[in-house]
């Protein structure tokens, strides 16, 4: 099993995934916090949808160019650089969360939303340049149960500390979840990429854009991520709506919610941590069907007539989209060069979180509108639609018709 050895034998990734152990939490602290902020200063699901949309659309642009940079600069200080400022925007947002309003929030994540679009392709690139090629697989499902465990535990936590000490307190404690990770940097030292002929910034960045069109694997698993994350993954970003406006429980509820997808997510991260569903450089049939199932989870968040139906639903959400998530980044990255990994996982990353801030935008904007079950069940229908349309178009694409 790989918690009890793998990638774990290795010091310097025991030292990351220390560090990083508390950094996700304070991405999920952060994450419920924002939301919760946004729900309680306006009542708007379309503003929760926003500054959720905020935080995650810079991506969308900027993703791909950050990933080029992680191709080319010191990855160890580009660390560094992205988990200070992540910590020094949360510190300023602490101080000013008593007066606050939807700007101030709105500005807030897109200052977050910016660091986060450098720090996902430096991330995912420092990781796998700790261990040997063979362990890559397993650095992949370690960090994916390390943040799905922080999605048990920080909402819940948050929730907690929302309620009796406030918002500003649980930013204050997500600022200081970054100070670990600066402090084991400095002692981390990522395998070297190989020496090349430096190409002109645009070409480095279509070199990856091609390799990603080619490669069948990669290709196929951005196909599937655009739908799973704009409709799943979107749904759980406007959470604070369904826990408040939905079922009127407050920022506890919102707690418990977003633990029930943590849970979910925990059980999907421990199998896969476990070996189940190993799959190298391939997608198997299982992430097909979690893919639908997760829509169907979706649909049901929105048509859950009590309270526990409402959690059992997010959790087959948080359980399809963790599994379908690791399975896929694990089969990109299973024998992606070093030289390319800031790229193509800059890619991934772009349609992996850049789109849920499509979903979120859409599902808070009907919920507006109608009401959150009616947003929900439809954001579910289409995207089971649109994944049996994926499923259909890579099947003719591998077996054309005569």
């Amino acid at each position: 099993m790989l918690i009890a050895g793998g990638a774990f034998r290795d010091r310097q990734f025991r030292l990351f995934f220390g560090g990083v152990f508390f950094a996700v939490q304070a991405i999920w602290i952060q994450r419920v916090t924002l939301g919760w902020l946004a729900w309680e200063r306006t009542g708007s699901a379309q503003v929760v949808g926003l500054v959720a949309a905020l935080s995650l659309m810079p991506t969308l642009f900027a993703g791909p160019f950050f990933g080029v940079l992680a191709d080319r600069i010191d990855i160890r200080r580009a660390a560094l650089a992205t988990n200070a400022l992540m910590a020094a925007i949360l510190a300023i947002l602490a101080v000013m969360a008593g007066q606050v309003g939807p700007l101030g929030l709105s500005l807030a994540a897109v200052s977050i939303g910016i660091v986060s679009a450098a720090h996902h392709p430096i991330r995912m690139s420092l990781g796998p340049r700790l261990v040997s090629a063979e362990m890559v697989q397993h650095v992949v499902s370690a960090t994916a149960l390390n943040f799905n465990i922080a999605r048990l535990i920080a909402p819940v936590l948050a929730g907690w500390i929302i309620a009796m000490a406030g918002g500003g307190t649980a930013l204050w404690i997500a600022a200081a979840g970054y100070i670990p990770m600066l402090a084991v940097l400095p002692a981390l030292h990522p395998r070297d990429l190989e020496v090349r002929a430096r190409a002109p910034f645009l070409q480095d960045l279509r070199d990856g854009v091609v390799y990603a069109s080619r490669s069948p694997v990669v290709r196929q698993a951005l196909l599937i991520t655009l739908v799973l994350a704009t409709v799943v993954r979107g749904a759980l970003e406007v959470l604070p709506v369904l826990a408040d406006g939905g079922y009127g429980r407050g920022a506890a509820g919102l707690g418990f919610l977003t633990g029930a997808a943590g849970a979910g997510a925990v059980l999907a991260a421990l199998m896969k941590a476990a070996g189940v569903g190993a799959a190298g450089a391939r997608i198997p049939p299982a992430v097909w069907v979690a893919a639908v199932t997760g829509q169907v989870a979706a649909l049901a968040m929105g048509l859950a007539p009590t309270w526990p139906l409402a959690l059992a639903a997010t959790a087959v959400a948080g359980f399809c989209a963790t599994w379908c998530g690791v399975s896929l980044q694990a089969a990109i990255q299973t024998g992606l060069p070093d030289g390319l990994r800031g790229r193509v996982m800059s890619l991934w990353v772009v349609v992996g979180f850049g789109t849920v801030a499509i979903g979120s935008l859409t599902i808070g904007a009907i919920a507006d509108l109608w009401e959150i079950g009616s947003a929900l069940t439809l954001a579910g229908a289409c995207g089971i639609v649109g994944m049996i349309g994926v499923l259909l178009g890579v099947r003719f694409r591998e077996n054309p018709p005569m």
